[in-house]
């Protein structure tokens, strides 16, 4: 294949389809740092193709055709600039525009049709912003690799600095952004489609041109004579750096790195004390501080107004990254024991044409204090969906199933068969032990309720049997190693989520056996609540939308259910949820916090010293299992619901 140097001497000696092949080599990367700059598509196009005539008419003035490309970035970056002078009366910088009206303007709740229709606008959104938080030269090269589609190898040509610094600006920005967000900056931009017909519009453009003859040349000694004495001149007459910058490049060639700086946003929490006597109506706040009057009238808003309620849950949201799982799993389980968390089992997301068993006993624990994973002795069992449990600074690693990937005709499929096998893992001493198995075999979830732990429902899985959910609870008593049976459910689902809230067990969601064989089965909105004193279960207030493989954690005297997933019947595919939903076991209520960036399923969640860490799980736009460990602040939520909280209260008694 011809190089640039190559192609621009056919070009120079009348080759017009030359300049066909080099428009078509570089104008993906042209067009990315376009729109990188003005953000549009079509005036990008408009300038990509500006940009090439340009290049086409002064070719024969580039004194080193093998810097073609970093040329055709100066001549691409010049039409920009001129772009934004003309338009900026009618421009609204991306970076000025706070997060709350982006995300305002195209939020809305899930099992809506609006929300489906608007998806594609609003993750185009976040994209941009995301983008927009990075440092100028990150955003740079994230656009040309994935909008560009561009090789850190070209990038370095096209921007004239080395590819170590290229690697290195494209590694810093992954750092920067989280798995999730990083995939759906890809998604979004490796998604766009790029103009068909704009290399034949160049062409076009170009058939009456020819480009401009080389300059006759002059002598050399007395041009550089007079250039080196304006340039003594000018120092003479105390040019200072600002002056001379223009002379320089805008990249170094021979640059490695740069020292960056970074300005970090954090959250900043005001204590808010409101108090029934210092509010005598609504929309007007009697307030002795300055915090205490910005509290109120945050309350106030998420009561008056529900655009400025939604604007209000934007800016609470916080997330903040930690460091990746060593292993890329899913249907895995965590359990915390003195502070430290323990991913246990789970099934490896194998090859297409990858056979063979797919369960691990994989065991990985984080200290949230260093921020580091470090292996740990293995299960004696493999096997995937297992549940997690810890009673006294034990775990208890409870059911699961076997999974392999077998070929089967001209394709595949998964051969599985439920466990009752527990074992029981020391921290302390790096060793497990075989206990009494569960009566029922199955991929079950479990929870811990004075010393004890409860099984509760979950899917029978044997090759011989059909698979069903069940309704089925079991109790084991570590001190005892002993099952009893418990009252079943009112209804039989698998996948549900589980949280203890003062002695009692909630089951939220999961799926349940559809009463028509040929029928998927149905997704739960259900919740109902168990009382071991009483043995019994009753029906609380559903959730706003059916879900599995979400998580569920007691924390601030809310239940945090987050993310989870379903069937598309006729997508015919699963579909994620990014949705919060927090709820009130007192008030019997639910709310709707800001989405995560991306929808995710079977992640665990964990309390660790009041924060909640969000592990791994299934994303639509990830080929397999995440990685990614994130921590969501629910201080910021607090706030804003006690705030509210007690501003009803003051209304009511007003």
């Amino acid at each position: 294949m011809e190089n640039d140097a190559q192609l621009i001497r056919r070009i120079l000696s009348g080759d017009d389809d030359a300049f066909d092949t080099l428009v078509r080599r570089h104008q993906r990367g042209v067009h990315a740092l376009a729109w990188r700059k003005v953000r549009d598509f079509h005036y990008a196009e408009e300038i990509t193709q500006d940009t090439f005539l340009q290049a086409y008419k002064k070719l024969s003035t580039l004194k080193n055709p093998n810097q073609f490309a970093g040329w055709l970035y100066v001549i691409a970056n010049r039409r920009c600039i001129n772009w934004l002078q003309r338009h900026k009366p009618a421009m609204q910088s991306l970076e000025d525009t706070p997060m709350e009206e982006i995300a305002e303007s195209s939020y809305t709740h899930y099992a809506t049709e609006q929300r489906e229709a608007e998806g594609t606008e609003r993750r185009y959104a976040i994209a941009e912003k995301l983008l927009s938080k990075l440092p100028e030269s990150e955003r740079t090269v994230m656009v040309l690799h994935y909008l560009g589609e561009m090789t850190a190898k070209e990038i370095s040509k096209f921007l004239g600095v080395s590819v170590n610094t290229i690697t290195n600006r494209l590694w810093r920005a992954r750092k920067r952004l989280r798995e999730d967000q990083e995939l759906l900056v890809q998604e979004v931009l490796g998604g766009v489609q790029f103009p068909p017909n704009l290399t034949e519009n160049i062409m076009r453009q170009i058939a009456d041109l020819k480009p401009t003859p080389p300059p006759v040349a002059k002598p050399l000694l007395p041009w550089g004579a007079f250039g080196v004495a304006t340039l003594l001149v000018v120092m003479l007459l105390g040019a200072t750096q600002q002056y001379l910058v223009r002379f320089q490049k805008p990249y170094s060639f021979e640059a490695v790195a740069e020292p960056t700086v970074e300005i970090v946003d954090t959250f900043i929490v005001h204590d808010v004390d409101s108090k029934p006597d210092v509010r005598n109506q609504i929309g007007r706040a009697a307030a002795t501080d300055k915090n205490r009057s910005t509290g109120l009238q945050a309350a106030e808003a998420a009561l008056v107004s529900d655009a400025q309620a939604d604007s209000l849950r934007f800016s609470t949201l916080q997330w903040t990254r930690k460091a990746d799982m060593p292993t890329a799993r899913s249907c895995f389980a965590t359990g915390i024991v003195d502070g430290k968390v323990f991913a246990v089992g789970g099934r490896l997301q194998p090859e297409p044409d990858e056979f063979g068993e797919l369960a691990i006993s994989t065991v990985e624990m984080y200290d949230p204090e260093t921020d580091a994973w470090e292996r740990k002795a293995d299960m004696p069992t493999k096997r995937s969906g297992v549940a997690v449990s810890v009673v006294d600074g034990k775990i208890y690693a409870i059911g699961g199933e076997e999974t392999k990937k077998v070929p089967r005709y001209k394709g595949w499929i998964h051969e599985a068969k439920g466990l009752p096998t527990v074992e029981m893992y020391d921290p302390v001493t790096d060793t497990w032990t075989q206990k009494a198995d569960m009566p029922t075999p199955r991929k079950t979830r479990t929870c811990v309720v004075d010393g004890k732990i409860y099984a509760i429902g979950g899917l029978a899985v044997d090759p011989t049997v059909e698979r069903g959910q069940l309704d089925t609870v079991e109790v084991y008593d570590p001190a005892t190693d002993i099952w009893t049976s418990a009252r079943s459910m009112n209804h039989a689902r698998y996948w549900a989520a589980l949280s203890v809230v003062n002695g009692e067990i909630y089951a939220t969601g999961g799926t349940g056996p559809s009463p028509i064989r040929s029928e998927p089965d149905p997704y739960l909105s259900s919740v109902e609540v168990f009382n071991p004193k009483t043995n019994q279960w009753r029906e609380r207030r559903e959730m706003a939308t059916p879900k599995a493989g979400h998580s569920a954690n007691f924390i601030n005297g809310k239940i945090y259910v987050i993310g989870g997933s379903f069937w598309e019947v006729k997508a015919r595919e699963y579909k994620y949820h990014s949705t919060i939903e927090i709820y009130d076991p007192v008030t019997d209520r639910w709310t709707q916090e800001p989405d995560m960036l991306v929808g995710k399923s079977g992640h665990t969640t964990e309390i660790v010293d009041g924060h909640l860490y969000i592990f791994g799980g299934d994303s639509k736009l990830a080929k397999g299992p995440l990685t990614s460990v994130e921590v969501y602040d629910t201080r910021a939520v607090l706030q804003r619901l006690n705030a509210t909280e007690n501003f009803v209260k003051t209304v009511r008694r007003d």
